[in-house]
This record gives structure tokens, sequence and C-alpha cells, in this order.
């Protein structure tokens, strides 16, 4: 949550998704949020309180400078400073980004199709409950899908 957004003190418009951008980037690099291991209490006033989280230049070396600048222009605890989401798509890291067939190829090729990999995952239960609740709202048969894919592993 943006530091403005914790404050409210004048409200607070799209420059709080600008620095949520820099916390999901963060999130994406450490597996984790920062501050995790804190009670939520204590992160909101390390957040207003502390500098504002980011990737260190030392220790994040496996992560570009373009990523670790982008990271940081994100993560500006003042939004008025925080760039809007036309300049920060004109920052290096967004303009030298991989094509979207790339990152499709690269990501999505290799995948076992969802129903396989939720099986392997144990998340079943799960998956029957997303595919109720979307047989629900769209009228979409996935559940049937579902079982004649069961049977078939089971036989």
């Amino acid at each position: 949550m943006a530091p403005e957004v914790m404050q409210q003190l004048h409200g607070y418009d799209f420059k709080a998704d600008i620095w949520s951008l820099g916390i999901t980037a963060l999130e994406l690099a450490h597996g984790h949020a920062p501050f995790s291991k804190h009670p939520p209490m204590k992160v909101l006033l390390m957040t207003l309180q502390n500098a504002p989280p980011g990737l260190d230049y030392e220790r994040d070396k496996r992560f570009s400078k373009s990523f670790k600048e982008m990271v940081a222009t994100c993560l500006v605890k003042d939004p008025k400073k925080r760039p809007a989401s036309e300049k920060l798509l004109k920052h290096h890291f967004f303009k030298h980004a991989r094509s979207y067939n790339y990152l499709v190829h690269t990501i999505l090729d290799g995948l076992s199709p969802l129903g396989e990999r939720l099986l392997k995952a144990s998340c079943l239960p799960f998956y029957l409950f997303i595919s109720s609740v979307i047989c629900l709202r769209w009228g979409i048969n996935v559940e049937s899908d579902l079982v004649s894919y069961i049977s078939d592993k089971r036989s």
C-alpha cells in the first residue's frame, strides 16, 4: 500500500498504482513482499517511517541496472515525484522489453495443460471450486471436462 494511501491526508490518485507496480516487481524479484516477515501494523509504520524498499545494487546483482532503476522510480515516497504511467512506459526497462510473442513462447510453450498441473500440485479441490464459480458465472461446463480428464488418467 502506497504511503499516501496509509496517511489519508490528501487522498490519493493513480500514482498509488505506480507504487504498487514497484512493490509487485520486488515481490516477483524476491519471492515475497517487502517487510513480509513483520506483522501488518509494523509494516505500515515501516512503510511510513523508513526509506522505501528496493533492490540492493550489490546483493541483487542478478537483476539488470534498468530493472533496479525502474523499481526505484516507482517507489519514490512523494507521489508528486513518482512518474505517471505514460512517462514510466518510456523508461529503458519497458522500451527494451522482449516482445509479447517471445514471452508467450518462452514461458507458456512448454507448459502442460492447467488441469494436469493442478492435479500434479494437489490443487484439485481449488480447481473444482474455481471451475464451479466459472460454471455458475458464465455457464461453461468445465467440471465435466475435468471429470472425464480424471477418469481417463485413473484408468
